[in-house]
């Protein structure tokens, strides 16, 4: 069974979760929810810690040959969003 959400509904979704994640006790409860909730590792970025992904699914061979757009796309995969204005010392 599948639920359709309206734009309204997405955004509102986006809005209380942004509105969480504003905020320290924010961030660490939605982490500990849904880590409790779901049983996945879900980490949170700090301004001195960030996590990278590490694409379960990487060609080997590629990797071995040294394919650049190969090894960008990773690169990309594994750092989703992250971007700091601002790096931490």
């Amino acid at each position: 069974m599948s639920t359709a959400y309206s734009n309204t509904e997405k955004l509102e979704f986006a809005a209380k979760m942004g509105a969480m994640i504003q905020s320290t006790t924010g961030r660490e409860a939605l982490t500990d929810r849904l880590s409790a909730d779901s049983g996945l590792s879900v980490l949170a970025d700090t301004a001195d810690t960030v996590h990278l992904v590490v694409p379960a699914d990487l060609d080997a061979e590629r990797i071995a040959q040294g394919d650049e757009a190969y090894l960008m796309e990773i690169g990309r995969r594994a750092l989703g969003n992250c971007m700091y204005d601002i790096l931490p010392e």
